[in-house]
């Protein structure tokens, strides 16, 4: 997998065929078009590649927003998730303000001058650049005449009649839906994050837990315990994450101080990860996030969360 900054020189014999966009989720959506830019890129005997951006256009435009930004990847997560979809080539581009400006006849002379595309390929709903001209067709008209076909995707992907798309997928995370935002990313959520120490109140109660250092833009779903497999050392283990403020734990700390923890209990596991990255993927939901009156409570209900995930797991194996 090639990562290249927008502003580096990259050398390849045939003209590609490109696409653009953020591609947070690389969803069903996402991969829809994907499979297109391939198809064409084969049926052209060149290669695809993907432009998309390093940080978020919110992140430059509405910087008093920072913290209410939430993204479904982490760079590395979506650069990953774009590989496995047959990309090689990825180029970077550092949204600011000043971008934002550029209208798309512009961006295309510089794609042009850049990589010489001879096809680009844009989702449905993409709003390309900073318009000047209104009408799409009139875009396309004037990339033909500087040998450049530009197309939007036929229409958008569905799944159970819901119109696929990240903020979708954010819904349903929002809503503790795990299900349905694994089946419209084609894969499970995942949460990955450096294992950091904690106050070892899990191992008090008798579940060790493993505390993750989470990305500040990450999303995290519905506050609450999940079924998950963890990934590590190239091992895949089972286990129940607990995400949310700890109500019982921090019932003594005012909410402005509360940050979301991500702890994980991994079955059968004794190795040291602290330092380590470890990857979550979140199978199913059990329950929302409770204050109990005491500890004692609070271990009981982890035990059968802890039983719930197990039957899940010999359910579906």
């Amino acid at each position: 997998m090639n990562i290249i900054p927008f502003e580096k020189e990259f050398e390849q014999k045939n003209r590609p065929v490109i696409t653009i966009g953020m591609f947070d989720g690389v969803h069903i959506g996402h991969q829809s078009l994907i499979s297109d830019l391939k198809e064409k890129a084969k049926e052209l005997n060149t290669i695809p590649i993907i432009i998309t951006f390093d940080n978020h256009p919110q992140l430059a435009l509405k910087p008093k927003n920072l913290d209410k930004i939430s993204l479904l990847q982490t760079n590395e997560e979506r650069f990953t998730k774009l590989h496995l979809q047959g990309i090689n080539d990825i180029i970077t581009i550092h949204f600011t303000k000043e971008f934002s400006q550029i209208k798309a006849e512009d961006f295309i002379d510089l794609l042009l001058k850049k990589y010489n595309p001879q096809y680009l390929l844009l989702g449905y709903d993409n709003h390309f650049g900073n318009k000047s001209f209104q009408d799409f067709d009139k875009l396309v008209i004037a990339s033909k005449e500087k040998g450049l076909i530009l197309k939007r995707s036929k229409s958008c992907v569905f799944y159970d009649n819901i119109e696929v798309s990240s903020t979708q997928i954010r819904k349903a995370l929002a809503a503790g839906n795990i299900k349905l935002a694994n089946a419209m990313l084609n894969e499970d959520y995942l949460i990955s994050g450096q294992v950091e120490h904690g106050n070892k109140i899990g191992t008090k109660l008798g579940y060790p837990t493993a505390n993750l250092k989470i990305d500040r833009h990450k999303l995290l779903p519905l506050f609450g315990v999940y079924i998950t497999e963890v990934e590590f050392n190239e091992k895949t283990y089972q286990g129940i994450v607990s995400i949310g403020i700890r109500p019982t734990i921090n019932k003594d700390i005012v909410n402005e101080e509360k940050t979301p923890r991500v702890e994980v209990n991994i079955f059968d596991f004794h190795e040291d990860v602290y330092g380590k990255k470890i990857k979550l993927r979140l199978k199913d939901f059990i329950r929302e996030e409770i204050k109990f009156d005491d500890l004692d409570s609070l271990k009981a209900k982890i035990n059968k969360d802890i039983e719930k995930a197990k039957l899940y797991f010999k359910t579906n194996e």
